[in-house]
Order: C-alpha cells, then sequence, then structure tokens
C-alpha cells in the first residue's frame, strides 16, 4: 500500500502510486493505514479514538447527564416546577420519567 503525505497527514492510501503534484509524496505503509493519520517521517499515527478514550468520553457524558437528573430532582423536592428546575439545570425528563 502507498499513503499520499501532505503536510504530515495522510491525504490518500492507494494500492499503486501515480503523479502527483510535488508538494505530496507518496510513502510505503500497511493496510492499517487511513486517511487522516499522522505521518512524522517514519511512524504513522492515528487519529481516531482509542476504545478506553470513547469509554471515557460516554462516562464523562452519562455523568454530566446523571448531575442534571439529580440537580433536577433536588429542585423539584425543594417546590420548584419542572419548568423551573429545567430552566436551572437545562434538563427535560423523557414522557417515560
Amino acid at each position: 500500500m502507498k499513503a499520499l503525505i501532505l503536510n504530515n497527514k495522510v491525504v490518500d492510501v492507494q494500492e499503486a502510486e501515480f503523479e502527483v503534484h510535488s508538494s505530496l509524496t507518496w510513502v510505503d505503509c500497511d493496510d492499517t493505514v487511513k486517511v487522516g493519520f499522522s505521518y512524522d517521517g517514519s511512524t504513522f499515527t492515528s487519529d481516531e479514538l482509542t476504545a478506553e478514550e470513547i469509554a471515557s468520553k460516554e462516562a464523562e457524558q452519562q455523568a454530566k447527564i446523571n448531575a442534571q437528573i439529580s440537580g433536577n430532582q433536588k429542585l423539584l423536592d425543594l417546590g420548584l416546577t419542572q419548568a423551573e428546575a429545567t430552566a436551572l439545570t437545562g434538563y427535560t425528563p423523557t414522557v417515560e420519567e
């Protein structure tokens, strides 16, 4: 496989190289390299999130939702209406709640 490099980024991956502008360079690569990867002159680096990074982002998002739900419920417990609690927390309960 061949990776086409522009400004240290993979802009194309092909089986065989073809003539390109002088600002672009063909480099040998394996079949795991994808468009968007970085290239430092010797190593390709993925720009894709790892499974751990995805799980961490999902956990952060769920924690934010849980905090909104908790804050919303505390405001309701203090006697605010749902509209008032939503205005303060940004949380709108779903129909089944």
